[in-house]
């Protein structure tokens, strides 16, 4: 059995207790670099560990490596990089861009039209999106290209065109020219051999910016065009209200016609049935009703059967007209009473005159003869006799 050497098993241990040693002596120091080092990462983390939220991408930027990252982009989730790299964050989901545009008309009237316009970035273009336009691709990419087919579709347009549009039309439109000009890619417009900025570069690549709807809330004439629009439309509803006036003149002119019809076959229908006998029945049950009412009133009866004065229709169902006076049947005037004169004021009454009387001329004969009424002639047709003798009053 042979020895080892005594320096073959001690070398390790000996290097062990000399680190052990070491350690002992500088524990101190080594405590402060381990702080030291856990304060480093915990100021570091931030930049080194990323995360990217939900409905976004972010876009990688090397500062010692070429710059953004165009060929990918970081996907939802926590990513660790180098602290002196850099994520940018994108959003991917549908946005909203609200802006008033004022646009000249083929006239030459400017009038202003908001719009909104609802879009996506296309999250395979973000690296592209960042490179090219930055966060405010909104303002950058959007707005620009919507104002100017809004513009070239105002000028083919009168302000009374554009008004009287639907707006669904003119969304379709605008919509329609925007895919014209950022077309979805295709394998034929972007083979997959070339790489998403090379596509751009060729002109062949896909939209940046991908718009979802148009849509148009308002739209502001000019004061004269709408104030001559709104006269118009006031115009036209007036004549509607013409039109439904003759419609109701018309139906009611029918109503009439019919009502005078139906007037005129009762009258015919019901002319032979009304006889004075009727009429006569008819007032007499008036006249009973009006006896048995409670009620303080006043009758007059005239006629010759008695009945109300209201009731009386004549010999012939008419009412009778009053006499008229004397003079007017001889066609002239009566003459005006004269009015008596008025005493003066302290003057004894007047004696009253007598009332003249007419005497007959007397037949002649002898003076001492007793005056006596003559008689006079018989008038023509008048009988004569005792027939004819006046009636002694």
């Amino acid at each position: 059995m042979t020895m080892a050497e005594p320096g073959a098993k001690s070398g390790p241990r000996s290097f062990r207790q000399r680190l052990k040693r070491w350690a002992d002596a500088n524990s101190l120091s080594l405590y402060a670099a381990a702080l030291l080092l856990l304060l480093a990462a915990l100021a570091l983390a931030p930049a080194v560990v990323v995360a990217v939220p939900a409905g976004s991408v972010g876009v990688l930027w090397h500062r010692f490596a070429g710059g953004t990252v165009t060929d990918h982009v970081l996907e939802e989730g926590t990513h660790v990089i180098a602290p002196w790299d850099q994520i940018y964050i994108y959003d991917s989901r549908l946005q909203t861009l609200t802006r008033t545009y004022p646009a000249v008309a083929a006239n030459g009237l400017t009038m202003e039209v908001e719009m909104s316009v609802r879009f996506r970035i296309n999250p395979h273009a973000a690296g592209l999106v960042h490179k090219l336009a930055g966060p405010d691709y909104a303002d950058t990419l959007v707005r620009p290209k919507i104002a100017s087919l809004l513009y070239e579709f105002v000028s083919q347009h009168s302000p009374e065109e554009f008004y009287s549009l639907n707006r669904a039309e003119i969304q379709a439109y605008l919509l329609k020219r925007d895919r014209e000009e950022f077309p979805l890619p295709t394998r034929e417009t972007a083979p997959d051999t070339l790489t998403l900025e090379e596509q751009m570069a060729s002109g062949r690549g896909p939209a940046l910016v991908r718009v979802e709807d148009i849509l148009i809330s308002s739209v502001t004439l000019p004061d004269s065009v709408r104030a001559a629009i709104e006269r118009k439309a006031e115009q036209q509803q007036i004549m509607q209200e013409y039109d439904f006036r003759l419609a109701r003149e018309a139906k009611e002119r029918d109503r009439k016609r019919i009502e005078a019809e139906g007037i005129r076959d009762f009258q015919a229908t019901v002319a032979n049935t009304i006889t004075p006998e009727y009429l006569r029945l008819r007032g007499i049950e008036a006249t009973t009703t009006l006896a048995n009412s409670s009620n303080a009133k006043t009758i007059i009866i005239g006629g010759r059967d008695g009945l109300p004065v209201i009731l009386n229709t004549g010999d012939d169902g008419r009412p009778q007209e009053a006499p008229k006076p004397a003079a007017e049947e001889h066609g002239r005037a009566p003459a005006p009473r004269a009015e008596a004169a008025k005493p003066a004021p302290g003057a004894a009454p007047a004696a009253k005159r007598p009332e003249p009387t007419v005497a007959r001329e007397a037949a002649p004969g002898p003076t001492n003869a007793p005056t006596t009424p003559a008689e006079a002639p018989p008038l023509p047709n008048e009988p004569t006799g005792p027939a004819a003798d006046p009636p002694q009053r």
